[in-house]
C-alpha cells in the first residue's frame, strides 16, 4: 500500500512516513551525507539553531527562501555540494521540511530524486506513506510530482518518470527558486540516482543509516 498525503494536514501515518520537500531541504539533507556529514539535526527555530552554533555544530538555513543571516549557509544544495562536510554535525531550518520531518517523527525516510531508486528499492513491497512539505503559499508542483514518481519505482524499477521531472522543471517551486536567484538549485535538485544514501530520522537527529 502507497499512500500520498499533505503534510501541512498531518493526522495518521500508515507504514513507512516518507518526508518529501524536493526544493530544498530533502534534496539539500541527502547533498549533506553525500559530501560526509555525520548528522543532521532538524530544528524549528533560530534561536535554537544559535545554541548549537555555539556547540560547534554548522547552522543552515532559510525562510521564505533567503539565507537565516546568522547561519553559516543557507538551504541550497547546490551551495552544499562545493563543501566538504566529512564528519561534521550539523543543524538545519527552512520554512517547511525540517517541521515536516519533526512531525512524523522516528523512521521518518529522507527521499529525493537524488536517492530515489534506493529509496524505492527499500520500501518495495512494505506500507508506505509519503507526506509532501508543500508551502504556506499552496501545493507545490514539484513535491507532488516526485511522490508519482516515487510510487511508480516503488512498482516498478523501471518505470519512465522524465513527465515527473519536467513539470517538476518547469512548475510552482521552480519559478519560486527562478525569482529569488536559486536557478540553479533546479537543476541540482532533478538530477536522478546519483546516491545510495537513505537518510533516516531516528532518536531527534538524520543519520546515514536505515
Amino acid at each position: 500500500m502507497i499512500r500520498i498525503s499533505d503534510g501541512r494536514y498531518l493526522q495518521s501515518i500508515f507504514g513507512i512516513p516518507v518526508a518529501v520537500d524536493i526544493f530544498r531541504a530533502t534534496t539539500n539533507i541527502v547533498t549533506m551525507f553525500m559530501k560526509g556529514a555525520e548528522e543532521v539535526i532538524p530544528i524549528l527555530n533560530v534561536e535554537e539553531g544559535l545554541k548549537y552554533k555555539k556547540m560547534g555544530y554548522l547552522t543552515f538555513g532559510e525562510k521564505d527562501t533567503e539565507k537565516i543571516k546568522e547561519f553559516d549557509y543557507g538551504n541550497s544544495p547546490t551551495e552544499t555540494l562545493e563543501l566538504d562536510l566529512k564528519g561534521e554535525k550539523i543543524v538545519i531550518l527552512t520554512s517547511n521540511g525540517t517541521k515536516l520531518i519533526k512531525n512524523l517523527g522516528e523512521g521518518t525516510i529522507i527521499a529525493s530524486f537524488l536517492n530515489l531508486n534506493a529509496v524505492a528499492r527499500y520500501l518495495r513491497n512494505k506500507e508506505v506513506h509519503i507526506f509532501l512539505a508543500h508551502s504556506k503559499d499552496g501545493v507545490q508542483t514539484e513535491d507532488s510530482e516526485f511522490a508519482y514518481a516515487l510510487a511508480k519505482r516503488i512498482l516498478d524499477p523501471n518505470a519512465d518518470i522524465n513527465v515527473h521531472i519536467e513539470k517538476s522543471r518547469n512548475g510552482s517551486g521552480a519559478v519560486r527558486l527562478k525569482n529569488k536567484g536559486f536557478e540553479k538549485d533546479i537543476e541540482t535538485c532533478l538530477r536522478v540516482d546519483v546516491t545510495e544514501i537513505i537518510p533516516v530520522y531516528k532518536q531527534g537527529k538524520i543519520i546515514n543509516s536505515i
